[in-house]
């Protein structure tokens, strides 16, 4: 009689099947015995211990899937750099490689962190203190002391050569604005900037509110620096603007032109807008946001996307305009899923435009908050925005009538929102014109009539964008990878290139925490350190974006990442030089064959076997289908079927892919490869050995395997206590997580 004959009768009737596995827990009804080894006493004791641990055994065998069910795999901690002085609400990040310094706008502070290593920075060392004023009068008015009525930093921009700094900030809701040196010291006296001191229409009163500024200082009126801005001018948040500060002679420091902003308390300029940020590209400095859609007020209340231009050397009209903007115009962005009937993105939650391309700009889009959220990443041709501003002019006649294109008869000379060289003699028919019709009637379709990527359940709130360009088998190939921060901490790594019949393609590469549980508030990346920078309101991280030899260990997921190539000689990702294997386009189905291990197994007869590719399956490949092929003598190549049930319970399919062979027989013997699609992920072979298995011959071959078996039933006694503490964790922070989270979103367990 085989030993392990002993224990298979005892196996359970009782199944637990959850997400593809099955564990099985041994009954306590078997009366088997075994025959003439020991006493009956001897033998019912050992007989229970066994049989508990048998229980013990499948129960760890499974549990490390059961624990990353849920999860992502965890970012190496070389990696991962981390910069915190405590909850301080790092929200603005403005990167000088050029001084090789990240700066960081905080409660209270500005940093300047060590661009190479956020790490080595510190928080008294690398910091410029810049407390409230007016916390009284602040606290007075309702507003919380220790958030709302604090500085929060909220601009920070270089100026001329980048030695000095514009800053404003919050200042207890009554905004302040400085100019300060790169090395975070003020200016002597007699460096004073003029028209610096007062930060209203600059920054918001509220640190919670979003807005935008950048610093231009060419092509202006008199060709004198200025800010632009896009943020609430108003503590009560009636009056939202686009502002272009007051002018000054640098020698005089008089001013030279006033202030110029858009029309107040007008619904067709503005209508409770988002900004998101802001650019200046040319003769126009151009402005993203999302606003409450006015063309569609009459059929109910909706939010769209929006881009606003205006001409830098913009100095208002004569007499109609003199404070405002006379060549403003504002145009729809449009991110959906093309069809007969699209799916809109409507809300744009960031923009990001690559450092010296004035071209492209790559933009995060949501649905709205109070639906089924969903998220999506597209992109927008400069040329289609400016197509979009030569169009025509969107009109409503009547209150009650819907909006309609103008006219072309109806649009005066010259044309309104062109740029001139002065706005001041410019006639009033165009000024009335402008004034009345700010908004486009065409939308500005984002490239290639698709979104780059989009995901349901996930709000993606920042972006950030590298560009390749890769030297493969001496072709240059380009490729685009997008870095998009979510609500939920996490970071979605996405990779977009142009195939040989010239369509865009893209593919979600990775997905990995980075701040757990918190949202992400900004983000930079450099290129000459190959690293990302994320913010939230706790911490700082750095995150190499050359992650090959920690983050892949299969061949499969090293070569579609662009930064990544597979050493076939070493079998390890390492990152790309010419010679490694890389197929970031999935045009060669078999280009990882020759690099996938063919593992040998023994396995005894009657025993399970558990065969696995991933210890944690990455969530980018969860959703993929995943399929196991047996080649043996009997039936040749056949594809694995999961039967469960009665007599059905042979191959279990784990949470992480891989699978189970129960009870191994003879005819169990042979190869096994896993595939995803057409790629060999992993393979096995199997050779059952039938004759190991006799029962002992002697008392002293007994008590060496009961010996044996007792050390392994302590291994899995510690194995079972530890997953039993991790399993309390889970539950507990799941909890967690349904009580304050949204139902829609799907969280998984901190890595980092």
């Amino acid at each position: 009689m085989r030993w392990n004959d002993c224990f298979k009768k005892e196996r359970a009737a009782l199944t637990v099947q959850a997400r593809g596995i099955v564990c099985y827990t041994p009954s306590s009804r078997g009366k088997s015995t075994i025959m003439g080894y020991l006493s009956a006493n001897r033998m019912d004791t050992s007989r229970n211990r066994i049989r508990r641990m048998v229980g013990l055994l499948w129960f760890c065998f499974f549990f490390a899937a059961v624990l990353a069910e849920g999860t992502l795999e965890k970012l190496h901690e070389e990696h991962v750099r981390e910069f915190s002085c405590g909850m301080l609400y790092y929200r603005t990040l403005y990167l000088d490689s050029k001084r090789d310094a990240l700066y960081v706008g905080a409660m209270d502070k500005i940093f300047r962190l060590n661009l190479s290593n956020i790490s080595h920075s510190n928080c008294e060392r690398d910091a410029l203190n810049l407390e409230p004023s007016n916390v009284a009068n602040c606290v007075s008015k309702g507003k919380s002391e220790h958030f709302d009525c604090r500085n929060h930093i909220r601009v920070i921009q270089p100026m001329g050569d980048g030695n000095r700094l514009y800053m404003c900030g919050t200042n207890a809701h009554s905004p302040k604005d400085w100019v300060i040196y790169s090395n975070l010291t003020h200016l002597p006296r007699h460096e004073f900037v003029p028209g610096v001191g007062m930060g209203i229409a600059k920054c918001p009163y509220d640190p919670a509110d979003n807005s935008t500024a950048v610093w231009v200082e060419k092509g202006n009126p008199g060709d004198l620096p200025a800010l632009y801005s896009g943020t609430n001018a108003e503590f009560t948040k009636a009056d939202t603007v686009i502002f272009r500060t007051d002018l000054y002679n640098l020698t005089t420091g008089r001013k030279a032109f006033s202030f110029k902003r858009t029309l107040k308390y007008d619904s067709k300029w503005l209508d409770k807008p988002n900004f998101v940020g802001s650019y200046d590209i040319g003769s126009h400095v151009f402005f993203f946001f999302r606003e409450t859609a006015v063309e569609y007020i009459n059929c109910g209340k909706s939010v769209y996307s929006r881009v606003a231009r205006v001409c830098k050397r913009d100095t208002g009209g004569k007499n109609i305009l003199a404070q405002n903007w006379a060549t403003y115009l504002k145009a729809r962005l449009n991110c959906s899923i093309p069809g007969e009937f699209p799916f809109y993105f409507n809300e744009i939650q960031s923009i990001y435009k690559v450092p010296g391309d004035d071209t492209h700009f790559y933009g995060t889009f949501t649905t709205s908050t109070n639906g089924l959220m969903g998220s999506a990443i597209c992109s927008f041709h400069i040329d289609a925005i400016q197509e979009a501003f030569r169009g025509k002019f969107k009109e409503q006649a009547t209150s009650s009538s819907a909006w309609l294109p103008v006219l072309s008869n109806k649009v005066p000379e010259p044309r309104p929102g062109q740029c001139v060289n002065d706005t001041e003699t410019l006639p009033d028919t165009v000024l009335n014109f402008i004034r009345s019709h700010p908004l486009m009637d065409s939308a500005i379709s984002h490239e290639n009539e698709k979104p780059v990527f989009y995901k349901r359940d996930v709000m993606l709130t920042r972006l950030v964008v590298d560009k390749l360009r890769i030297d493969f088998v001496g072709i240059d190939l380009d490729y685009t990878v997008y870095y998009a921060g979510s609500s939920d901490g996490r970071v979605h790594k996405v990779v977009q290139w142009i195939d040989s019949n010239g369509e865009s393609q893209s593919i979600l590469l990775d997905v990995f925490d980075v701040t757990p549980g918190e949202p992400i508030q900004a983000m930079e990346i450099s290129k000459e350190h190959k690293a990302l920078y994320v913010a939230s309101d706790h911490r700082i991280k750095q995150i190499d974006l050359v992650m090959c030899t920690r983050r892949y260990d299969n061949c499969l997921r090293c070569v579609h990442d662009p930064y990544c190539g597979w050493d076939k000689d070493t079998n390890m990702c390492k990152p790309y030089e010419p010679g490694l294997l890389q197929d970031v386009s999935n045009t060669t189905a078999d280009v990882c064959d020759s690099s996938v291990g063919k593992r040998k197994l023994v396995v005894t007869w009657g025993q399970s076997v558990h065969l696995g590719c991933f210890v944690k399956m990455p969530e980018v490949l969860a959703n993929q289908e995943v399929r196991w092929y047996h080649y043996s003598k009997e039936k040749g190549r056949y594809q694995i079927a999961y039967k469960y049930g009665a007599g059905g319970d042979k191959f279990i399919e784990t949470s992480e892919k891989g699978l189970v062979i129960v009870g191994v027989n003879e005819q169990d013997a042979g190869r096994y490869d896993c595939w995803l699609g057409g790629a060999l992920l992993c393979s096995y072979n199997i050779t059952v050995d039938a004759h190991r298995c006799s029962a002992p011959a002697k008392s002293n071959d007994y008590q060496k395997i009961y010996s044996d078996w007792c050390h392994e039933f302590e291994k899995y006694k510690s194995a079972m206590k530890s997953w039993e503490r991790k399993q309390a964790q889970c539950a507990s922070r799941q909890n967690d997580s349904n009580q304050n989270l949204h139902t829609n979103e799907v969280y998984g367990t901190p890595l980092v």
